[in-house]
């Protein structure tokens, strides 16, 4: 069971703009983080090199926790090939990848002279990664879509580029279905997705955090509605309606005006 069991997406979301500082706190009590990252400071010292932090499976857990990519812990292979290639060359593997995180993580850990971790301000940001990415995997554990509306208002601001999105399955996710676009969307090609969005992402309103906010809205109602129309959600609007026809179109109509009609988008 997660930290916002038992709340509405809407609420939960709420609850997070307005106490999440509080809310993280309380998480944090709750869960062994405190001596997981205890633990770290205490041997960060020692990771000197690509193959120590890969010795070390509880602070290699650690790390690739703080860079979203804690499934991917026992990937060693893949790991060390991001940790000891240049990731601005065409032709590493943090290049080649689709997803940012691991670039993000190649972008970090490349350079080991001096060693990432010998610093503390290396420490601190390795920290603070794996606070936030704890909290939210929590978070994750009741609904997806809170998990990447957190995430979203976290990277969201500053994009400039379509590019940043679609290297980014969260970011992609919340503009994807913010925007009415239909699952089928993922199995066009890439060329094809560029062709969906380029004309219905508005890029500018990522300059601010209230245009960042705006598509957190879209994304969170058009979430409900699709749990609505799959039998596994629930909405106090339908209460005001009688008949569930009615309650799917009316509710249907206001996700098509928040999306710009981005639910006919194959019609």
């Amino acid at each position: 069971m997660g930290l916002l069991n038992g709340f509405d997406t809407a609420t939960a979301w709420t609850l997070l703009q307005k106490n999440g500082a509080a809310i993280e706190k309380g998480y944090a009590a709750g869960t062994s983080s405190a001596s997981d990252i205890a633990y770290f400071k205490s041997v960060a010292s020692t990771l000197t090199s690509p193959d120590a932090l890969l010795k070390n499976f509880r602070a290699l857990s650690f790390v690739t926790t703080s860079f979203g990519l804690g499934s991917q812990t026992g990937q060693t292979a893949l790991l060390k090939k991001l940790m000891t290639q240049d990731p601005t060359s065409t032709s590493s593997l943090a290049q080649q990848l689709s997803d940012n995180r691991y670039r993000n993580f190649a972008n970090a850990l490349s350079s080991w002279s001096p060693p990432p971790f010998s610093t503390q301000a290396g420490v601190d940001s390795t920290v603070a990664g794996f606070r936030q990415q704890s909290f939210e995997d929590s978070i994750g554990q009741d609904s997806v879509a809170l998990q990447e509306a957190s995430y979203f208002s976290r990277n969201a601001v500053g994009i400039t580029k379509l590019s940043q999105i679609m290297a980014d399955k969260p970011l992609l996710d919340v503009v994807r279905t913010g925007l009415g676009i239909p699952d089928s969307f993922s199995s066009l090609n890439y060329d094809q997705q560029v062709a969906i969005l380029k004309p219905r992402v508005d890029l500018s309103q990522f300059a601010t955090a209230a245009g960042v906010s705006k598509m957190i809205t879209k994304y969170l109602a058009m979430d409900t509605l699709k749990q609505v129309q799959a039998g596994t959600g629930s909405d106090p609007v339908l209460s005001l309606f009688q008949g569930g026809s009615s309650a799917s179109s009316g509710l249907a109509l206001t996700a098509k005006s928040l999306s710009g009609g981005g639910l006919n988008l194959f019609a």
